[in-house]
């Protein structure tokens, strides 16, 4: 197994400080945040530039293309458009993987203002639509060597193991698996259980994160459920580690942390610490 760096738990670095946060806290490779590399090349850096930084330091995934079941005309015009892109840029990095999702990176935010996506509409409609659409972004994979890892985020209609696992088969698309994401799973109610019995085909990534217990009688789940330092919230991270061991998976994992306050800590450290905790439940 591999343990990756996740830019989100340094927010607030810029990309050349993850990368050295990275490998100087005993990382084996690095999550890229799309975000951060695009900022980097804006600034007129080429990829040619990256590239000595990264010696030694495997990049597993970049991530990431949102909304992926956008259906009007013009937006899914731009996913294909921010599809190609990214693709290109993983290609060009030697990154295996791009990571897409189901929805926005926030209930009721977006590119395109409140989240409507396909809500309301019902399983089979979301799942034949989502599917044409992932269809179409694994053949633009395929043309630049790259894979991708979905992630179902818990505030879309797509957001259950069963049916990311159900919307790849029915886009017949080999080059996409899905990332066993603690929290956005365990907020959707699935169980290390369900996840054990996961065939492992299925399984691109982990992300090793954690929340504060969902408010009973609450129907609506936000980020602010993930400002917790991870060891210290509602999920039983062993039990989950254990789950995605027992499926025979020996992928990359990265930690994953979106808490403001521990982003204002010393990088380094926050860094280490998880790595240590991720090897320590790993054992």
């Amino acid at each position: 197994m591999l343990i990756a760096h996740n830019g989100t738990c340094t927010m607030y670095c810029n990309l050349l400080t993850d990368i050295r946060v990275a490998r100087e806290t005993g990382y084996a490779g690095i999550e890229i945040i799309g975000s951060k590399l695009k900022r980097y090349l804006d600034q007129g850096y080429t990829v040619k530039d990256l590239l000595p930084h990264l010696r030694g330091l495997q990049p597993v995934s970049l991530g990431y293309i949102q909304d992926i079941e956008r259906q009007e005309p013009n937006e899914y015009e731009a996913l294909l458009g921010e599809s190609e892109e990214m693709c290109g840029l993983a290609q060009s990095l030697g990154i295996p993987q791009v990571q897409i999702l189901t929805g926005p990176i926030g209930p009721g935010i977006g590119e395109f203002g409140g989240y409507q996506g396909l809500m309301g509409r019902d399983w089979p409609e979301v799942r034949d639509l989502t599917a044409r659409n992932l269809a179409v972004i694994s053949q633009i994979g395929k043309q630049h060597g790259v894979s991708f890892y979905l992630e179902m985020l818990t505030w879309t209609p797509l957001h259950t193991l069963k049916q990311g696992c159900e919307v790849i088969d029915a886009a017949a698309a080999d080059n996409v698996g899905v990332v066993i994401d603690f929290w956005h799973l365990w907020t959707s109610g699935i169980t290390p259980d369900e996840v054990a019995r996961l065939d492992k085909r299925y399984i691109a990534g982990a992300h090793f994160c954690d929340s504060l217990p969902v408010p009973p009688g609450s129907t609506v789940v936000s980020h602010d459920l993930r400002h917790v330092w991870t060891g210290s919230g509602a999920i039983p991270l062993k039990e989950w580690v254990d789950a995605v061991v027992a499926t025979g998976y020996d992928g990359w994992w990265a930690c994953e942390l979106f808490s403001p306050k521990h982003w204002e800590q010393d990088p380094w450290q926050t860094a280490r610490r998880l790595r240590e905790l991720l090897e320590f439940t790993l054992i």
